[in-house]
């Protein structure tokens, strides 16, 4: 006959406990091979437009602007054509709707004429790429790819073909517009269709669809934990030195070069930042480590700069605070995702894809 501290040992070692329990689950980190100490953030802008299509500014001016922020990352994503390399601006020539801009006197003379920059000098990473108008505007990443053919699978192809990324820009606007087609399924479709279409845009020029994140939900409700779709935030500059470095998101990599960048956008190794007034507005929240235990089911947030942490699945605010605990929660969207809020300002994170383990 055993004795009471033999079965005690017995319950124990089998993982049995009879108080606080809670089961296992599968959580997928984007953040998993991030070491946080010793990894470099990285501020990047992926959308943004110059008088080589209906921006306002030259391709220097709009580097410089940026450069002067702080940013390490930069696409010029002119509509339809690739304005690249930045040490061949001299080469390049503005467009027809800048030459008739500047005849209505919207714009001066200087911004049609182009200055070469050097990434490197400036300790930059230009990306090449552009947004292709097909009809859903697409961000076009790392290939010379510029056509117009007005099909996204057909766009999406070609990026494809070329060993690109994509992302799909200002979901808002076709949501909005054309419901029928744009609506979650199509999305769902989509991205279940291309693994190189790394994600949407959350954030456009400010906040100019609010609703966009809500519809994120939507689509991770239906993708997550198999497929992941990350979430962006970016300018979409055209005009206007106050609505220049509003969003951005920040890679966090051991180093600064395509291969690097390139998994970052995979992996969703970024988190993403909307300010209300910018550079100008109170510094906003920063992610100094995520720190997740699938045998106790939490995800942990050390952050600075924030009022408050909320946790959102399937369009439902699920948890708040720093640290959330998955056994807690009933009925989760396989996903969570993180929003830190500042005094004008939002930090996001990525979705984590969750599951209970069988």
């Amino acid at each position: 006959m055993k004795s009471l501290f033999q079965v005690l040992i017995m319950v124990l070692t089998s993982g049995f406990i009879f108080s606080g329990c809670s089961s296992k689950w599968e959580i997928n980190n984007p953040y998993e091979n991030v070491d946080w100490e010793n990894h470099t953030k990285y501020k990047a802008n992926l959308h943004t437009h110059t008088t080589r299509s209906d921006g306002r500014m030259s391709p220097q001016k709009v580097v410089d602007s940026y450069h002067s922020l702080g940013y390490k990352i930069l696409a010029i994503t002119d509509h339809n054509e690739v304005t690249y390399p930045w040490t061949n601006f001299s080469e390049l020539l503005p467009s027809e709707s800048a030459h008739e801009r500047l005849e209505r006197g919207d714009i001066t003379s200087d911004e049609l004429v182009f200055e070469n920059r050097n990434p490197g000098e400036m300790e930059m990473f230009a990306i090449q790429g552009n947004e292709v108008s097909a009809p859903h505007h697409t961000g076009s990443y790392f290939t010379d790819y510029q056509e117009q053919p007005g099909e996204e699978n057909v766009v999406l192809g070609e990026i494809g073909k070329k060993n690109g990324l994509a992302l799909l820009n200002h979901p808002g606007r076709y949501t909005t517009r054309n419901p029928e087609k744009y609506n979650v399924n199509w999305y769902v479709d989509i991205f279940n269709s291309y693994d190189f279409l790394t994600g949407m845009e959350v954030y456009n020029q400010g906040d100019r669809y609010p609703h966009d994140r809500e519809f994120w939900d939507e689509v991770l409700k239906k993708t997550m934990p198999g497929r992941n779709v990350w979430g962006y935030s970016n300018d979409d500059f055209h005009v206007g030195m106050e609505r220049l470095g509003r969003n951005w998101n920040v890679f966090i990599l051991p180093e600064l070069n395509e291969e690097w960048i390139r998994i970052g956008m995979l992996e969703g190794r970024f988190f993403y930042v909307y300010a209300v007034n910018g550079h100008n507005g109170p510094e906003v929240p920063d992610i100094k480590s995520i720190e997740v235990n699938s045998k106790k089911a939490t995800i942990e947030i050390v952050s600075s700069g924030q009022d408050s942490i909320r946790w959102i699945s399937g369009n439902n605010v699920v948890g708040r605070g720093g640290k959330l605990s998955l056994s807690e929660i009933p009925n989760l969207s396989g996903y969570v995702r993180a929003e830190i809020f500042g005094p004008e300002s939002v930090t996001g994170t990525q979705p984590f894809g969750i599951k209970k383990a069988d």
